[in-house]
């Protein structure tokens, strides 16, 4: 679907109404507008509306949403990596937690989300009455279904409770809507994946030109996810853990994925199809296209592509938690690139941000095929098996404490990176934390996860990101030109704030905004 779905983008932007929050975009008169009306017609115009909320993901307007500012607030707000800013640009408000609810990147989040779930809502809503073929009907709307409860599941765990959008956007009143409960988020999130399931194909009956689709197995293991983190966020059943599980093993058992030998294959341009990804976005770099994340990847003077951001850098403390005998470092962090002078420039301890490397630590690899120049880009994954395994080890933890059912997920995880089995006999509580730092170190800026994985482990991860604070306010901080300007991580920050320009849009959020923003 990479190609394709590019080619339908155009065709669903017009098929639908896209702002959901925005008034200006709303108030403004489209040219050539395709109006919902008069394009739900056959099968075609079907897929071409799917295609655009597929397309809301790449967000062809440049960085924002999953293609820079999405990973950045979700990355940043972590231990892991840095933007290596001076403390004023937004990407470092971000790192150093002194955002406020008119940052950029918190709205941009915001109405990246509600933009494709506006879309969502029009396949929903106008597919069901198309006269085409029944199991394609079927099928696109359980992608729209899987696609509006990614996106609100983005939401939830940003924000807790916020409006329920279920039908298009027509008009500036049907914005003015209160922020619904968390639970009635989860509700809506955990219907639509339930139903979703029902229509959805295995992800290998699909064609070449449908790779990328949402699946029977993604929508499983999105929906494992989900009771897995409301669970352990706070104001999940009882039964939470038991219903993931229950899910996760069924995709063990029925949805064929499987761990890819070496790892690095998942983070080039020639092994995007194979059997770990379970779910991930269709990158490809033309005008006007493109998920942008390796525009922020790339390090700066590299020969790659035509732009070169080095955003992701990581923090000093936690590269050095990759042992070096661990595949996943070279896989992870740009330990050496090619500059535009042809020149091998590698990095080192004793480099500084002055010298011919540009940073003080390694930047980040992920999604950057180095052995391209050209400016295609890997796909951005949200979901893959190693995800689902470390989940599962989670999830029996949580059951029934670190028994040899719990370590073997883990362990499976632990063998593909070369690293030994887990330490035998650790606690309950000790195998949690240890499950949640392998999930850092494999997944380092993917999904992304990093912030909602905090969530769930709030003072793991809180003495975590409080040590690198401590370092960077003593000046020991070897990659940030400023101090840390917090000491402390108040509970505040266990969501983000409502984003100030939606209080502005809609005064039924007015009053409700998150406790202590």
């Amino acid at each position: 679907m990479k190609t394709k779905i590019i080619a339908f983008a155009l065709a669903g932007v017009a098929a639908t109404t896209l702002a959901c929050n925005d008034s200006k975009f709303l108030t403004e008169t489209p040219i050539d507008f395709v109006g919902p009306g008069n394009f739900y017609n056959n099968a075609t115009d079907a897929l071409a509306a799917v295609n655009g909320a597929y397309a809301g993901l790449e967000n062809t307007s440049g960085s924002n949403y999953y293609g820079g500012l999405f990973p950045m607030l979700v990355e940043f707000t972590t231990e892991m990596q840095t933007p290596y800013l001076s403390a004023g640009n937004e990407r470092s408000l971000v790192d150093n937690y002194t955002f406020t609810p008119s940052h950029n990147y918190i709205y941009q989040s915001w109405l990246g989300a509600y933009s494709i779930i506006n879309r969502a809502n029009g396949v929903i809503a106008r597919v069901p009455g198309i006269t085409m073929d029944a199991t394609l009907r079927d099928r696109i709307v359980g992608e729209a279904r899987f696609l509006r409860a990614l996106n609100y599941f983005n939401l939830v765990r940003l924000f807790g409770g916020v409006p329920l959008e279920t039908v298009e956007t027509t008009s500036l009143d049907s914005l003015q809507k209160p922020r619904a409960t968390t639970a009635e988020v989860y509700a809506l999130i955990i219907q639509d994946l339930t139903d979703a399931i029902k229509v959805l194909p295995k992800a290998s009956t699909y064609g070449s030109s449908d790779v990328g689709r949402a699946s029977r197995g993604a929508a499983k293991s999105l929906l494992a996810k989900v009771y897995i983190q409301r669970a352990g966020a706070g104001g999940g059943a009882a039964t939470d853990y038991q219903s993931a599980l229950t899910l996760l093993q069924d995709v063990d058992a029925s949805e064929g994925y499987s761990l890819v030998s070496n790892i690095s294959d998942l983070f080039d341009t020639k092994h995007e199809v194979n059997p770990e990804v379970i779910f991930d976005i269709q990158c490809t770099r033309i005008t006007g296209a493109g998920c942008h994340v390796s525009n922020q990847v790339a390090p700066r003077n590299s020969n790659y592509g035509s732009s070169q951001n080095g955003s992701f850098t990581a923090e000093q403390p936690f590269f050095d938690e990759f042992a070096l005998t661990d595949k996943r470092r070279a896989t992870t962090w740009q330990l050496s690139f090619i500059n535009k002078s042809g020149a091998v420039i590698a990095w080192a301890a004793t480099q500084t941000a002055s010298g011919t490397y540009g940073a003080d630590t390694p930047y980040m690899h992920k999604f950057l095929d180095s052995l391209s120049t050209s400016d295609d880009e890997t796909n951005y994954i949200i979901q893959r098996y190693a995800d689902n395994l470390l989940l599962e080890s989670e999830a029996i933890n949580e059951i029934s404490g670190p028994t040899a059912a719990a370590y073997a997920p883990l362990n499976a995880v632990r063998a593909r990176a070369g690293l030994p089995a887990m330490i035998a006999g650790l606690s309950k509580a000790a195998f949690r934390d240890s499950v949640f730092h392998e999930r850092r170190l494999e997944l380092t800026m993917e999904g992304p996860n990093g912030y909602f994985d905090s969530q769930r482990n709030w003072d793991w991860a809180k003495t975590r990101i409080e040590a690198s604070m401590a370092l960077g306010a003593a000046n020991k901080f070897k990659n940030s030109k400023y101090p840390k300007a917090q000491t402390s991580l108040v509970d505040k920050f266990k969501l983000m704030p409502i984003p100030q320009r939606a209080i502005d849009i809609n005064p039924a959020l007015a009053g409700h905004q998150n406790p202590g923003w």
